[in-house]
């Protein structure tokens, strides 16, 4: 590490030291204090006393309105009293919080003397008053009794309208730890993870995602916002936070242990899927865990620490995947079983996480986090479509975090707190275990099968420094806020490959030939600052919530160098240090709720809220401008190998056509040469970010004290996407042609249709040296983005024995790019990622039909016998369906006129509407999905209880009802709907978790 980087870390956790820092919103306890008569009280004192608090007792004084509001509270158990001379005391027990919900707890006073206390006990308020945000917390109970893998996005997906993109089925086959969930029609660019408040997301996955995952013995809670996001981060989809274990004046400990294998496993395999191609599914080979944790006093009501460790592997063998029998034999060039040595992806992680806490004076509270991990996911993409040398080797050798945080209530009413943290991470790609570095890979198109050698490999290293600050007064009536987040770091990635080139297959002949001539990039985040004010202001029975976010990026390339390649070997560059451009944004966020009947049992919310998609070096156009990233260090070329001895008779260092290899399609390949150029207008000035808008409007209301259901209306549209414009090649210089669909029965009227407006750039514009002019659609059009949907939920609690959650989520989103594809004669689907790589029509304006999902988790306690049985149910829309036919030159050039451009032999032909249905005469076939998803997992676990010592022995069955849903498709037609990936089977897993 420079000394550079170095000043700049320490310069960071300088800053922390001396700037009140912001936390994320925890709990409150908030109402209203009136006398006899029905007049507010000023003046009173109000004290929430809970053992989730270090310092016991937190309070506060009503305001003139005889409002109060004591916030900032950990989750826990508290007992509220109103004291004001002349009155009696009066005391609320039990009133229980978690995750930022805001309890209303009012009271009335009667004259009377101090010394008489008047007890009120009740259920706590399953209405939040005061917040819009849609929030669902799963606590130390829920995450202990559920049956799952623990991980935020197992347990993100039974909330309805959250999905994210990967089935987990007991932690079993989790085959990388990245990626975000969505919801309500949001991005994965659009979610935000955090420890305590501050995000740990990572900048080498679209400066979004995190790849750590807190160890779940160490986690108090886990809060999960899915709208109406406050303006504390930039992020208006899924929000996680992790809330961790602290300790106490008490040692307590836990010790967790589960094991599965593949003997308690059902087959779900149908005569049906094996007719299709399948024969076996995805099984378990090894899945187990052990994670202790144990914390205490390091000095008695001073110092407290929490520890806690961790050890889980998972292996899946893939379904229907075996080792290739021809692995690292140069002379074959074919895919072969071996069908005695399945394919199993694997999964190990080991882990360890501190928390110390130290109350260094009665106000004051200082705390240390320290999380190191590492993973290998190794294999991690083996699959029918990809042979387990061909799969990606995701190693993390290194994922370190260290955190700090200080809080202070200098008063009643003003709050400071601070927070500063370290990551340093390395993420790389490696070579299959065995490999021989001489072998190509390549691609099968009748198939979809990769196999003989993986693509491109990569290291990437990371440091990142965030602190963030606030302040924070609270009269009671308001609740005033203002702070900032502040992101910086370095992001280096090393791209490279042991064989310069991959070749395409078609039924074993060989057609097109990709040449790499690879590099490294560098780039810098000096600043992702977000500055905000937020109030809450409650009066009668509304209370209103307005904010403002003010955010600022900005960026530079340090000094890179480019040196040659097997393909290039006259490059060499380097690249002098580049400032980058400065993007800044404002954006409002609006919430207002209503008590409906003023009695704290309905509440109407509403709100609309900007949002923004997370930036960093690695992200849009701070990627695209780098001098390092945008050289062509890729491109394509035909091939016809005559003589079959799959060595390419020609020279691949020369961009023309030559020998039995056709002409590249970049003639800027390995060059230093790079063309690109940005619009003025998107990089000065204000907003100029991709954002969204998210309008919500709902009703949450409280049938009995245990039971309440809510349900809210969500439209989100997002603007600013970033298009780039390849100016050498325009809609102009193009060729249209049509294909006939193959017949078939599966498609639709049994196929033999049309397929029209397709297109081939014309013979004299192959190959011709791109010119990229990156943009924003305005520039050229309209894009649309829109999702439109329902959620709704119950919630019950009857009692300590019995919870349950529920809810339905339907939705549909439209998007229409047609403008920009007729403008540019290119363009992609901004959700789907669909890509037009000619002026074609088709596809262009599509609109989903309703996507329902169902969801629900609960447990019921048998207690004569103390048996406690819980579940979870998942029900979802299947796997998209696609139909990419290849279609010949001989299928087209009758309809063209001449052969395809550039010597190219053939061309993929979406049959389908890809993913969304098509409206109007757009396209031809709607998009579908497979059979619908149902996932029910089940727990049963036996409770002991021994002189203090908790005991849960669980059996865990998922899959219960062994549903044999498909996942995933082979989309390649001569191989079509073959299924790629099953739901694991029904399995059995053991566990115990001893608290003690």
């Amino acid at each position: 590490m420079g000394v550079q980087k170095m000043n700049r870390i320490g310069a960071m956790f300088l800053i922390a030291l001396v700037l009140p820092v912001v936390a994320f919103a925890q709990a409150a306890i908030s109402g209203e204090v009136r006398d006899a008569s029905g007049a507010v009280l000023p003046g009173v004192t109000v004290e929430a006393a809970s053992p989730a608090l270090i310092e016991k007792v937190r309070s506060t004084v009503t305001d003139g309105t005889g409002q109060y509001a004591i916030e900032n509270l950990r989750p826990g158990e508290y007992a509220v009293t109103f004291t004001l001379p002349g009155f009696s005391v009066v005391k609320r027990e039990g009133v229980v919080l978690q995750g930022t919900f805001n309890a209303r707890i009012n009271a009335d006073l009667r004259v009377g003397g101090l010394e008489e206390t008047i007890t009120v006990t009740g259920e706590t308020p399953m209405v939040d008053l005061q917040s819009t945000t849609r929030q669902e917390v799963l606590d130390r109970r829920v995450l202990d009794i559920l049956p799952s893998s623990g991980s935020r996005t197992a347990l993100g997906v039974l909330i309805a309208g959250v999905d994210f993109r990967r089935q987990d089925v007991g932690g079993a086959g989790t085959a990388a730890p990245t990626g975000n969930m969505t919801a309500h029609g949001s991005y994965s660019e659009d979610a935000a993870t955090t420890l305590n408040g501050i995000s740990i997301a990572s900048f080498g996955v679209g400066a979004a995602t995190s790849v750590l995952s807190m160890n779940p013995m160490g986690v108090q809670e886990m809060q999960i916002d899915t709208g109406s996001n406050n303006a504390e981060l930039h992020a208006g989809g899924v929000r996680t936070n992790y809330v961790l274990k602290e300790g106490g004046n008490a040692f307590h400990g836990v010790m967790f242990g589960a094991f599965a294998n593949g003997a308690l496993q059902s087959d779900n395999v149908t005569a049906e899927m094996r007719a299709a191609g399948i024969q076996t599914a995805n099984s378990i080979k090894a899945n187990w865990d052990i994670n202790p944790g144990f914390g205490g006093p390091l000095m008695r009501d001073r110092i407290w620490f929490y520890f806690a460790a961790r050890y889980n592997v998972n292996s899946e063998y893939a379904a229907g995947l075996y080792e290739n029998k021809n692995l690292n034999n140069p002379n074959v060039w074919t895919f072969e079983p071996d069908t005695s040595r399945p394919v199993a992806n694997e999964q190990r992680q080991p882990d360890a996480q501190l928390r110390v806490t130290w109350q260094a004076t009665p106000r004051s509270k200082i705390g240390f986090t320290s999380y190191n991990t590492t993973y290998c996911f190794c294999p991690s993409s083996a699959s029918l479509t990809t042979a387990r040398e061909a799969s990606a080797h995701a190693d993390y050798p290194e994922q370190r975090l260290f955190a700090g945080d200080w809080t202070m209530p200098a008063t009643s009413r003003l709050l400071f707190e601070m927070k500063g943290q370290y990551y340093g991470a390395q993420s790389n790609r490696s070579p299959a275990d065995g490999l021989d570095p001489t072998m190509i890979l390549v691609q099968e198109q009748a198939t979809g099968m990769s196999y003989r050698a993986g693509n491109t490999y990569r290291y990437q290293f990371q440091d990142m420094g965030n602190i963030a600050g606030s302040t924070s007064y609270v009269t009671g009536a308001h609740s005033f806020k203002t702070g900032f987040n502040w992101k910086m770091g370095t992001l280096h990635f090393i791209d490279f490959d042991l064989q310069p080139v991959s070749y395409r297959f078609r039924n074993a002949i060989p057609n097109r030939i990709t040449q790499r001539a690879l590099g490294e990039w560098k780039a810098t985040v000096d600043a992702d600052l977000g500055l905000y004010v937020q109030d809450r202001w409650a009066f009668n029975d509304v209370t209103v919530n307005y904010g403002l976010r003010y955010d600022y990026f900005t960026f530079h390339y340090p000094e890179q160098h480019i040196g040659p390649a097997v393909l290039a070997p006259a490059r060499d560059i380097t690249f002098p240090r580049i400032d980058g451009w400065s993007l800044q944004d404002l954006s409002p966020r609006l919430g207002a709720v209503y008590d409906l009947g003023g009695r704290g049992k309905t509440a109407l919310k509403a709100s609309v809220n900007r949002y923004l998609l997370a930036m960093g070096p690695d992200v849009g156009f701070v990627q695209q401008a780098n001098p390092s990233r945008n050289l062509v260090t890729q491109a394509t070329r035909s091939w016809a190998d005559a003589n079959r001895n799959y060595v390419p008779d020609c020279n691949l260092r020369d961009p023309a056509g030559n020998g039995e290899c056709g002409a590249l399609s970049d003639r800027n390949f390995g060059t230093t040469v790079s063309n690109v150029t940005f619009d003025e207008e998107m990089l000065t000035g204000f907003g100029k970010r991709t954002y969204n808008w998210e309008v919500s409007a709902g009703v949450q209301h409280e049938f009995l004290p245990t039971l309440s259901a809510d349900a809210t209306y969500f439209r989100r549209w997002y603007g600013n996407h970033v298009v780039t414009d390849d100016l050498a090649v325009g809609p102009q210089d193009f060729d249209q042609f049509s294909i006939t669909a193959p017949t078939d029965p599966r498609l639709p009227g049994g196929g033999g249709y049309a397929i029209q407006g397709l297109y081939d750039i014309k013979p004299e514009k192959f190959g011709v040296a791109a010119v990229p002019f990156v943009t924003l659609d305005r520039r050229y059009g309209k894009m649309k983005d829109q999702w439109d949907g329902v959620t709704a939920s119950v919630n019950a609690r009857p009692g300590g024995d019995v919870f349950l959650r529920a809810g339905v989520s339907t939705g549909r989103r439209l998007e229409n790019i047609c403008e920009i594809v007729a403008a540019t004669g290119r363009g992609e689907s901004p959700n789907y990622r669909y890509v037009w790589s000619t002026p074609s029509q088709l596809y262009c304006d599509r609109e989903e039909p309703l996507q329902t999902q169902f969801k629900g988790f609960g447990s019921y306690t048998i207690r004569p016998i103390d048996v406690q049985i819980s579940a979870t149910y998942q029900s979802k829309p299947g796997a998209l369906i696609l139909a990419t036919y290849t279609a010949t030159n001989a299928q087209v050039r009758p309809s063209l006129g001449r052969d395809l451009a550039g010597g190219t032999q053939n061309v993929d032909v979406q049959l389908l509407s890809p993913g969304l249905f098509s409206r109007g005469d757009s396209g031809l076939g709607a998009g579908e999905r497979g059979d619908r998803l149902h996932q029910v997992d089940v727990r049963v676990s036996k409770l002991l209880d021994v002189a203090g010592t908790s005991l849960r022995a669980s059996v865990d069955i998922y899959n219960a009802f062994n549903s044999a849903a498909v996942l995933s498709h082979n989309y390649a037609f001569d191989n079509w709907l073959a299924p790629t990936e099953v739901l694991l089977g029904r399995f059995l897993k053991f566990s115990v978790q001893l608290d003690f």
